[in-house]
């Protein structure tokens, strides 16, 4: 009978374990527990619906306006510059974002609730292929 029971709570871990896996891409790399989602997805969103999204600042447009980009494509956020506070945003900046999907018509945009500077991925292949 122990054994009985050991094996089902092992084979429950093992199960569990496959879950957390299986969503860990969808998590922000914050470590927050809110799903993050892709530009292509707020297209289809309702307006006032809160998203969170991680990706880059690829360009900032003048009056608090930025262009986002992640792997399904780029969208328009605004950001007031008291959620920058001493932050420079730099060119291709990898950031976690909590935004409000806008819309006017059929095009969104996002206005920024939240925004965390992320440490950049880039590796520098130059000394890694002496």
């Amino acid at each position: 009978m122990k054994f009985k029971f050991l094996s089902v709570l092992a084979a429950a871990g093992i199960v569990f374990g496959a879950f957390s896996g299986a969503n860990a891409g969808t998590m922000a790399a914050t470590g927050s527990e809110k799903p993050v989602s892709q530009v292509s997805d707020v297209t289809n969103m309702p307006e006032d619906t809160t998203v969170y999204i991680q990706g880059y600042l690829i360009q900032n447009l003048g009056n608090e306006m930025y262009m986002f980009q992640d792997a399904s494509g780029t969208i328009a956020i605004e950001i007031d510059d008291d959620l920058l506070a001493s932050n420079t945003v730099a060119p291709n900046a990898l950031v976690w974002i909590a935004a409000e999907v806008n819309k006017d018509g059929q095009v969104a945009s996002l206005e920024a609730e939240e925004i965390q500077f992320l440490p950049s991925q880039a590796t520098n292949n130059s000394t890694n292929n002496k």
